[in-house]
């Protein structure tokens, strides 16, 4: 059973994490802790009124949710509400947010290698990381200009076949 105490602790737009506890699963599963569970979850809560963690592997719900209790409340860990985070697209502009701000969380069936990259609403970029990106692009791009220079110059020079380009 939840206590009063627990249950106002709940964030119900949460997402937690728990490291896997074979004891929760289906024996047939024990083998594969990861076989379609993430170990990231959202609260439920069933019609007579208990609450359930619920992997996010299934967006419609989960086959096995664990019913929460003050016995295994604490080993849930609250991440982040979900409505106070944007996703993003790019691994390295991710790593430019404060590791407080962000989060890389498997938040659907697409797997545990495969996690989404999350930061909190409003999170301000760390300047030097975003100069740091910056820089690298030029970097590639004045070496690319430089090869295809090299190259319209063999071409003009006749040292390069140009049906190759």
């Amino acid at each position: 059973m939840l206590s009063q105490e627990n249950i106002d602790k709940l964030h119900m737009n949460g997402i937690y994490r728990c490291d896997p506890v074979l004891k929760w699963l289906p024996s047939y599963k024990r083998d594969t802790p990861y076989w379609c569970k993430n170990w990231t979850f959202r609260v439920g809560r069933s019609k007579d009124g208990k609450y359930y963690m619920r992997d996010t592997y299934w967006a419609t719900g989960d086959e096995n949710p664990i019913e929460l209790t003050d016995e295994n409340f604490d080993r849930f860990e609250y991440l982040f509400d979900i409505d106070k985070v944007r996703y993003i697209n790019s691994y390295e502009e991710w790593l430019e947010y404060p590791k407080e701000d962000r989060w890389c969380v498997p938040l659907d069936s697409m797997g545990i290698n495969f996690g989404k990259y999350v930061v909190r609403l409003g999170a301000k970029k760390i300047k030097e990381r975003v100069v740091e990106r910056l820089q690298r692009e030029i970097n590639y791009l004045e070496q690319d200009i430089a090869s295809k220079k090299r190259i319209l110059e063999g071409i003009a020079n006749g040292d390069i076949d140009y049906n190759l380009y």
